[in-house]
């Protein structure tokens, strides 16, 4: 039997949570576990103690501690037994895990997880598993991979009804699909993940599929979209102190506001945006922002910082084996070389990375290096096939928007125009 200032405790912390007072709600947890032992033999307080232990590694995620957020859930682990809790418990570890770049781990866990679901037929946590495996191929690149489980994971959450995980799974779905070029289908899931997080009073899911959404936006150039989104993302972010999503909603508005020529205030956004997935140890922000402020930073003339943080960048990816990240650091390192007027090099990188980001679908990117290597090219005929082949991936991106507005937003760009035009001039 659970002692009523105990109990008091953990329902303050619950409606903490419920209030999106995530520090709080933190401290509330830290102080049941403080007043409850790993060794009770009594049923309700280990069940105190479980979820006391998976809602602060969670917390403690959102608001930037990763170390301590892994810990929580190690700990959540070693208490859970070998039941249901236990998958729960993995699949926390993997989510940490994916967060702090340790990529290899989180799949072997997350399959450990997945095993241990069918092995006692917990659909939740199969799903859940799954979620995390699509999403951890994501950031690998491996797109394909993903796609067909978080395919699989969404139709078990559906037809279990469980909004939450639904949300989970749509994001990284929309993630894949916008990593993929395929905005018109990574705004539509986007929406329907806003809709069910703001049904859930999920301030957290909403920040983060709402920055999502407006990154899709500023690929289409409709920055005064993007703009509205992450400004209030970022709003809201800093309200909740949700530090995890306020790196990435920074490096969104840094990229804006270099789309709108202000570079004072993109660099100042992207120096934020580094400084605090440097602190909270973010690696997939702090391996974005680093190829955001390589390539701002060529564009206002400062080659020797674009130089270091492309170097950065390229090492951090090949440590985390992240081959979509190598094949940015790698067309920032061409900008860098095209800058310092060294053209051959600047081919040289940028031939690499067309080569990685075929492999891992970045087709965004694979139109700028395109373009990029028709500005080097040795002659006017090599010239034109690379401009000729940037305009078709650009109107295979365009074609299956059916927002005509937006899709005229992104076609007459002017980055985008003066491909289209010189690949009509061939």
């Amino acid at each position: 039997m659970i002692p009523i200032p105990l109990e008091q405790l953990f329902h303050e912390a619950k409606t903490a949570v419920k209030a999106n007072q995530f520090w709080q709600a933190a401290e509330l947890y830290t102080e049941v576990l403080a007043n409850t032992s790993p060794k009770s033999t009594d049923p309700d307080i280990q069940e105190m103690r479980l979820a006391a232990l998976r809602e602060r590694g969670h917390l403690l995620g959102l608001l930037g501690e990763q170390v301590a957020a892994l810990h929580a859930y190690e700990q959540y682990y070693l208490e859970a037994g070998s039941g249901l809790q236990a998958i729960n418990a993995l699949v926390a570890i993997g989510g940490q895990c994916r967060r702090v770049g340790q990529y290899e781990r989180a799949l072997r866990v997350y399959q450990q997880a997945a095993d241990l679901a069918t092995s006692l037929d917990y659909t939740t946590g199969r799903a859940q598993a799954l979620a995390g495996i699509g999403g951890v191929y994501v950031l690998l690149g491996r797109i394909d991979e993903a796609m067909t489980r978080l395919n699989e994971a969404t139709s078990l959450f559906e037809a279990m009804s469980d909004v939450p995980g639904q949300v989970q799974s749509l994001n990284q779905k929309g993630v894949a699909y916008g990593t993929s070029g395929q905005l018109d289908k990574a705004i539509a899931v986007f929406e329907i993940s806003l809709k069910l997080a703001e049904q859930m009073n999920r301030q957290d899911r909403y920040v983060i599929t709402l920055n999502n959404l407006g990154e899709c936006y500023r690929l289409l150039y409709d920055i005064e979209q993007a703009l509205s989104c992450h400004e209030e993302a970022l709003q809201k972010a800093e309200a909740a102190r949700l530090r995890f999503v306020e790196a990435d909603i920074c490096r969104n508005l840094g990229l804006d506001y270099r789309e709108l020529g202000r570079m004072e205030e993109a660099l100042a956004y992207l120096r934020r945006a580094l400084a605090i997935s440097e602190e909270i140890e973010n690696l997939d922000a702090q391996l974005y922002t680093l190829f955001g402020l390589a390539v701002t930073e060529v564009k206002t003339g400062d080659v020797e910082a674009a130089l270091v943080h492309a170097h950065q960048l390229r090492e951090l990816a090949i440590n985390s084996d992240s081959r979509g990240h190598l094949a940015r650091s790698l067309y920032a390192l061409g900008l860098v070389a095209q800058a310092q007027a060294d053209p051959n090099t600047a081919e040289e990188l940028w031939q690499q990375a067309l080569y990685l980001a075929h492999e891992t679908e970045r087709r965004m990117l694979l139109w700028q290096l395109h373009a990029s290597l028709a500005e080097v090219a040795r002659n006017e005929s090599l010239a034109q096939v690379h401009y000729r082949i940037a305009s078709e991936i650009i109107h295979q991106i365009a074609e299956p928007i059916e927002d005509e507005r937006l899709c005229q937003s992104f076609l007459t760009a002017v980055s985008v125009q003066t491909i289209l035009a010189k690949s009509e001039a061939a």
